[in-house]
């Protein structure tokens, strides 16, 4: 029989033996660092990009959106076909689609992108995908669909010139209204305007604005602005004693023995009233002007434009046989025929421009005022006028003052334009006889 201690190291010796004759299995040993492994794969299969990580170079790109907008069924936002597979504004309109509904995914800690932002980025390729190949213009895209990549594409074409080929049939639903590009172009032109004003170059100024006035889409409150801008500027380019440099308008005068203010105004034939000399040099006597003393004076002809419907006279000033060049002054408010009695047409000043004349009522010659009645009906100025080419015949009407300052904005008189007593009395100075035009619009 063993002892106890030769039991014991005889175990130990068996065990030892037992361990080495059945070892541990790779596999278990291998074990943990295959969940290592997966737990790396699993996160990184949760946490990648899943866009494709060959993007092109954006060509592809144009491509794809090409291909999603001529599937079958494409509609516009008014739910009408739309055919865009020609067109370089469809295939960013598909891009467009693409950057929105692409999901993304970011990682921990980071800023996810925005897909506002993608939008945004992809608005600047018009320059290159808005191109048609065959023709080197460019297409616009129906102005319906109120796309804001259309409405980028516009800018892009008008600031590049593109798309001005008239050759190009558009339909009406898809012709752009004319006053669409106005808006931009008129506020530039008053920028500009308002530096050449800054710039103490007031007159290229003036003529600017009244190209702009010209404008036939202005709407009335944008007239209205560039009519005060210009009247402003002439109360010191017209009315006021300083000669501008280069206005064709005025000239410096230096006065001579034996001169009058009448008789400058006839010899230098400035087609306006002698009285328009005293007004812009603020001479309160003219018999007391002074030789050698400078004055300005202002060269005609000016002219009228009535509108009717806005009882408002326009003065201009210009040739007589070139409308479109005139240069606008300054308005009045006038006062017309009751009944619309106050004709349309083409006239001239005639001959007969009075101050401080009598009158007789056509429709009651038995009412009668002399001179100097402060009663009189027309006031203290009256100025003929003559129906010109087929208004020959209309003949009798003419413009002047009243008594009745009410009706001023109205239709109260028998016919001819009235204005207010200051207002005639300058539109007297700048009408000239037989030269100065007429003109009375609905």
């Amino acid at each position: 029989m063993s002892l106890p201690s030769q039991s014991s190291r005889g175990m130990s010796r068996q065990s030892a033996v037992h361990t080495r004759r059945r070892p541990v299995s790779p596999v278990r040993k291998a074990f943990p660092f295959l969940v290592i492994l997966g737990v790396i794969a699993l996160a990184w299969l949760l946490f990648r990009d899943p866009k494709p990580s060959n993007a092109g170079d954006g060509a592809d790109q144009i491509a794809m959106g090409e291909q999603a907008s001529t599937q079958p069924g494409s509609t516009s936002a008014g739910g009408t076909p739309v055919e865009r597979t020609n067109s370089g504004l469809g295939n960013l309109t598909g891009l467009r689609n693409n950057a929105e509904d692409r999901p993304t995914r970011a990682l921990p800690g980071s800023t996810p992108p925005n897909p506002k932002e993608e939008v945004d980025r992809a608005i600047v390729i018009p320059q290159v995908a808005g191109r048609d190949p065959s023709s080197g213009g460019s297409r616009t895209l129906d102005p319906n669909s109120g796309s804001l990549l259309g409405n980028a594409a516009e800018t892009v074409n008008r600031s590049s010139g593109a798309g001005n080929d008239s050759s190009a049939a558009t339909t009406p639903a898809q012709k752009q209204p004319v006053v669409s590009s106005d808006p931009s172009r008129i506020r530039l032109q008053m920028d500009t305007a308002r530096r050449l004003i800054a710039e103490n170059n007031r007159v290229e100024a003036r003529t600017l604005l009244s190209q702009t006035l010209r404008n036939t889409t202005l709407s009335d409150s944008e007239a209205e602005v560039i009519r005060s801008e210009i009247a402003m500027l002439n109360e010191d380019l017209v009315f006021g004693p300083i000669v501008a440099p280069g206005d064709p308008m005025c000239e410096e005068y230096t006065i001579k023995s034996g001169d009058s203010l009448s008789k400058i105004a006839g010899r230098r034939e400035l087609a306006t009233h002698w009285k328009l000399i005293q007004r812009v040099n603020r001479i309160s006597n003219p018999s007391r002007i002074r030789l050698g003393q400078r004055l300005k004076l202002v060269r005609g002809p000016f002219h009228a434009v009535v509108y009717k419907r806005e009882h408002r006279m326009d003065i201009f000033h210009g040739s007589p046989d070139d409308p479109g060049s005139w240069i606008y002054i300054r308005s009045f408010r006038v006062g017309l025929g009751e009944s619309n009695g106050t004709p349309t047409g083409r006239f001239v000043v005639n001959g007969t421009k009075l101050e401080n004349p009598g009158w007789v009522n056509p429709r009651d010659s038995r009412e009668r005022y002399e001179p100097d009645d402060p009663n009189n009906p027309i006031g203290e100025y009256w100025i003929g006028l003559d129906g010109l080419g087929e208004d020959a015949g209309k003949t009798g009407y003419g413009i002047h003052g009243t008594v009745e300052k009410e009706s001023i904005g109205e239709n109260m008189s028998m016919g001819c334009v009235r204005l207010a007593d200051d207002d005639i009395a300058l539109v007297y100075e700048l009408l000239g006889m037989h030269v100065s035009r007429v003109e009375i619009r609905p």
